[in-house]
């Protein structure tokens, strides 16, 4: 786990969040930080109670401290990428089943858990502004990052293995995933100039990637869910995620009674690309997988 911490926050930092060197690096060495705080809440359960809170305001106090060298938001949130709550974000959508009961206790374990990692950050950020009143929340966000595009070619790799490491993936199963995920990424990358819904364009980068799970699934027989979730993963930071909620603690940028709504729908643009993804590769009906079943 801690390996995946490393990777994904240094890669994701770069990639999805748009940081500079120095931006990756600082979230590469609090990835690390998160994951020997995860391995010691894994040995020791009472702490594995306030890990989350505890985790998250010491990364964010951390990033806050080194406002003069890196952005807030490319240093410490792809710290936390792995924690974010995409998958029951997905499955929740048993509620267009009308599995209530289910679906409404995975929505909600979601939409709480990510207020929880905000609220972690949103207190080790108002704890560095006690000592540090001027200190500016973004840090330094240099408008040009110096990053050329092509850097994402060799990065992407790392972050989609990092990924399913943190999910307990083979390593025969890393070729699959990054394809999966390279594909949803190209979607929303290519896509973003010209579709401003989040919505919408999450459904798209769905549909893709849940056409090749259903595709391999059905030609090579290979169990789909660990790439689905890799692809579904790196979906959702670019939404709604845990920035939105920061955001909201912090009161800038969202309305409040909105605020619930918006993540719901990022997970119907999500569950409406698996629906007609496995409609279109199973229109008589889709035969019983690992996969995520809606």
């Amino acid at each position: 786990m801690l390996i995946s911490f490393i990777l994904l926050g240094f890669s994701a930092s770069i990639i999805i969040f748009h940081g500079t060197w120095i931006d990756a690096g600082i979230s590469s060495m609090l990835g690390a930080i998160m994951g020997s705080l995860l391995a010691l809440a894994m040995k020791f359960p009472v702490y594995a109670r306030v890990f989350d809170v505890s985790a998250c305001a010491l990364v964010s106090f951390i990033g806050r401290a080194l406002h003069q060298h890196a952005c807030y938001n490319a240093s410490v949130i792809p710290a936390i990428v792995i924690l974010l709550p995409g998958y029951n974000m997905t499955i929740s959508m048993e509620l267009t089943e009308r599995q209530v009961v289910s679906g409404a206790i995975r929505m909600a374990n979601a939409i709480f858990y990510t207020f929880m990692l905000a609220y972690g950050l949103h207190l080790g950020s108002f704890l560095y502004s006690a000592l540090d009143p001027v200190a500016p929340l973004g840090g330094t966000c240099p408008a040009n990052t110096g990053v050329p595009s092509w850097t994402f070619i060799p990065l992407f790799p790392l972050m989609s293995v990092g990924i399913g490491l943190s999910f307990g993936a083979a390593w025969r199963q890393w070729l699959s995933q990054l394809v999966c995920a390279a594909l949803g990424f190209c979607v929303t990358y290519f896509m973003q100039d010209f579709i401003d819904d989040d919505m919408v364009l999450n459904s798209m980068a769905t549909l893709v990637i849940g056409l090749y799970a259903s595709l391999t699934l059905r030609f090579f027989d290979e169990q789909p869910l660990s790439p689905l979730c890799v692809g579904i993963t790196l979906l959702l930071p670019g939404s709604l995620g845990v920035r939105g909620a920061y955001a909201f603690l912090n009161q800038k940028d969202l309305d409040h009674a909105s605020f619930a709504l918006s993540m719901l729908n990022v997970a119907l643009g999500l569950s409406v690309g698996l629906f007609a993804s496995t409609m279109i590769v199973y229109p008589a009906g889709k035969p019983k997988s690992l996969t995520i079943t809606l």
